[in-house]
């Protein structure tokens, strides 16, 4: 039986797992926290950190794997490539996934091949981002190395890039910010996913993302855009992966479209999108993405096993709350019940829950079908009134 290694166990992840034991592989899950529910699904499990490098390649060595993957995760896709590399095994490529999964090395990677990119600057210290005095607002500062959403803020007063600078700084691993010009666009941000084949792009679909604040609460699939735009889009992505030298592997993207019609593409994960991206991808066109991206991962992957359908209306909805408090319940009007693909649900009764400001804050996700655009963005207008966490009141000791 063929050994695929899992970098991770968190709970998007499950499917992936269950999917590779499906495929017949052998699945061994890798990371730190071995309360992580996905362990309970592989054969075996590794209690090493996705981001060491060397232990994992250690392991991997002894263990004798066919394939490794980092399904929907940034921390360890550069593991994933690493350990893909020093055993000769299918991956993206080392050095091509460091520029994708770094925002500096990937912004600094767009400026040397005269790629559109947004106007940026590099801050190690506070003196750095007090030296922006010239500097457009509104603009973004970010860890040039985190995930999900974390450590990001939209700065509209000067006043506060000292602010935005200290909590990016603080879920940055290697200490560094990235201070980016804010893309003005006439339309949503589009995110998806892709699927790399030696180093060509066979499968991209983009959505519309949709946020509270700058954190994305969901996509809507398909993206509102004309073919001559997702052939523009489907280009700049294909050239961002022939110049990089990507190999082999799922991508998650997200772009824009600036007022001048140009297309800025602001990230290329190295790897499928969190959140239950590829499910989405799925219920949207049909392409298994799950199955593909594992069998990818062991070379094992064949075009001709995977065809798109259609196009189908859907919007991946990230459930969180508005506000800290103890999990009661997921409310979910019976107006939509049975337009739900799939739903996922990460906490009990009685967890303690946060307000949703990044991955960390997420309760669950859903995935729900539409018959019309209309129908969707009438939904997606008015999402606290078909799904919304309740809470119940805190005791209070004092009492």
């Amino acid at each position: 039986m063929k050994k695929l290694l899992i970098l991770g166990g968190a709970y998007s992840q499950v499917p992936a797992i269950n999917r590779a034991r499906e495929l017949g592989y052998y699945v061994i899950t890798c990371d730190y926290l071995p309360e992580n529910p996905g362990h309970k699904y592989s054969q075996e499990y590794i209690n090493v950190s996705t981001t060491d490098c060397e232990k994992v390649l250690v392991k991997c060595e002894e263990i004798g794997i066919d394939g490794i993957i980092a399904y929907g995760s940034d921390p360890g896709a550069i593991t994933a490539a690493y350990v893909a590399e020093k055993l000769q095994l299918d991956g993206g490529g080392f050095l091509a996934t460091q520029i994708f999964a770094r925002k500096d090395k990937f912004r600094e990677f767009q400026k040397e091949n005269q790629i559109n990119h947004p106007a940026f600057a590099c801050c190690l210290q506070k003196t750095d981002i007090k030296n922006l005095t010239d500097f457009a607002l509104p603009c973004i500062v970010k860890p040039v190395d985190s995930s999900g959403s974390k450590g990001i803020t939209v700065v509209n007063d000067r006043r506060d890039l000292e602010r935005a600078f200290d909590y990016a700084i603080g879920f940055s691993r290697t200490g560094k910010v990235i201070v980016e010009e804010y893309i003005h666009t006439a339309c949503h941000q589009l995110h998806g996913d892709g699927i790399v084949v030696n180093g060509k792009l066979i499968f991209m679909e983009l959505g519309e993302q949709r946020f509270r604040d700058c954190v994305p609460i969901g996509s809507a699939c398909p993206a509102n855009m004309d073919e001559k735009l997702k052939e523009s889009a489907w280009k700049e992505v294909s050239r961002h992966i022939e110049k990089c030298g990507f190999q082999t592997g799922g991508i998650n993207i997200e772009l824009r479209i600036s007022l001048d019609g140009k297309i800025y593409i602001i990230e290329i994960g190295p790897r499928t999108g969190g959140n239950y991206i590829p499910e989405l991808m799925q219920t949207a066109t049909g392409f298994d993405e799950i199955s593909a991206s594992l069998q990818l991962a062991m070379g094992e992957f064949r075009t001709t096993d995977y065809q798109r359908t259609s196009a189908q209306y859907c919007f991946q909805y990230i459930i969180g709350s508005h506000g800290d408090g103890i999990f009661q319940n997921v409310y979910i009007s019976e107006e939509i019940k049975e337009q739900i693909e799939f739903l996922w649900i990460h906490k009990k009764k009685g967890d303690k829950v946060f307000d949703y400001k990044n991955s960390s804050g997420v309760v669950g996700v859903a995935i729900i079908k539409f018959q019309s655009r209309q129908q969707m963005e009438h939904v997606i207008d008015a999402i606290d009134n078909y799904i919304r966490v309740e809470l119940m009141e805190e005791k209070n000791e004092n009492k």
